[in-house]
């Protein structure tokens, strides 16, 4: 038997939810996108299935890809760090959706240099190594923001993202904000190579394992920073508006969100320029993109309840960041628009 069940918010503090009630639907689902997400849905999903809720298999492939799965119908849901581009949202309407935010990370700055366990980055700086401008590591820049860093003279490999990705948008809009003068390309899913030593990987499991593996020294990429952890790598401090190098922890990742607007359609427009002294400016916030109407929403409703129920209690070991308690609220409202079809 399934239970229909939405969820109700019961109780709330900075970065933690509480959800009452049972999430059982049994069935199944399908959905498909971020790898940004997807070390967190993973957790999820498994925790999903020994209370009682649906199985759900999750193919991490890309955000851009998810949406466009949305689009096609290939999938009951998708998971993605942006939401649907202009002219994805013209084919996307067809379809009415919710955006329901489901967890908040950091993009961190990861690298493999040699010797170099402590490294600090401004984004001006950052721009210059993103655009290849900056080709060594010991270069004057780099090195007036790591003093006393005995930095090697070793070419820096920039690894990006090949695919479509929510990761390269959030990144590259950062860079848009905080090295405005060195990136003029925008925000961007699909993010250029730079030329000299450039190249691109699929998915936050590849750049990481590129970075990881023997090709990657003197490498340097952007991912969740679980990626980081799951293989060992150097975290780069960044540095905020405020001017302090921060690392991409929970609670420089909340701050962030909590700071940061929210439109209409449940988005929230992090601003890599908030002044507040912890924010950690590469911030995303990752969404499932649910059907408002689905022969599947019991088990929909079940599964994302349990996603911003227990599933947020694990959010920071897993190198993720518990919605802010506005975020949660807004995420609850928003799953209990999808009704049975």
């Amino acid at each position: 038997m399934i239970r229909r069940w939405f969820p109700l918010l019961v109780a709330a503090g900075a970065g933690a939810l509480t959800i009452a009630g049972p999430a059982e639907a049994a069935g199944s689902l399908s959905g498909q996108g971020s790898t940004f997400v997807a070390n967190f849905l993973e957790q999820c999903k498994a925790d999903a299935t020994k209370t009682g809720g649906p199985s759900v298999t999750y193919q991490s492939t890309g955000s851009g890809a998810g949406r466009n799965g949305y689009i096609e119908g290939t999938v009951d849901f998708a998971a993605s760090d942006v939401p649907f581009s202009a002219a994805e949202k013209a084919k996307a309407d067809a379809k009415p959706y919710v955006y329901v935010p489901i967890i908040a990370g950091g993009v961190a700055v990861i690298y493999n240099v040699p010797g170099v366990t402590k490294l600090t980055l401004s984004g001006p700086t950052l721009g210059k190594i993103f655009t290849g401008k900056i080709v060594s590591w010991n270069d004057k820049l780099i090195a007036a923001e790591n003093p006393g860093v005995k930095l090697p003279k070793l070419v820096v490999r920039v690894v990006v993202r090949s695919d479509s990705s929510g990761t390269s948008n959030v990144f590259s809009n950062y860079l848009s904000k905080a090295a405005a003068k060195e990136w003029t390309k925008g925000a961007t899913s699909t993010f250029p190579v730079p030329p000299v030593v450039g190249i691109g990987q699929k998915g936050s499991d590849g750049v990481g394992n590129y970075v990881a593996g023997p090709q990657g020294k003197g490498s340097i990429t952007y991912a969740e920073v679980s990626f980081a952890r799951e293989r060992k790598l150097g975290v780069a401090r960044i540095v905020n508006a405020a001017g302090k190098a921060v690392l991409p922890d929970a609670a420089g990742v909340t701050e962030s969100i909590a700071e940061s607007p929210v439109a209409k359609d449940n988005v929230i427009s992090v601003d890599p320029l908030a002044k507040g002294a912890a924010v950690y400016p590469i911030a995303a916030v990752a969404y499932l993109i649910v059907p408002r109407t689905s022969p599947k929403a019991a088990e929909l409703t079940s599964f994302a309840a349990s996603v911003l129920g227990p599933c947020q209690a694990k959010a920071t070991s897993l190198g993720y960041a518990p919605l802010p308690k506005s975020v949660a609220a807004i995420a609850i409202k928003a799953l209990g628009s999808v009704k049975k079809r």
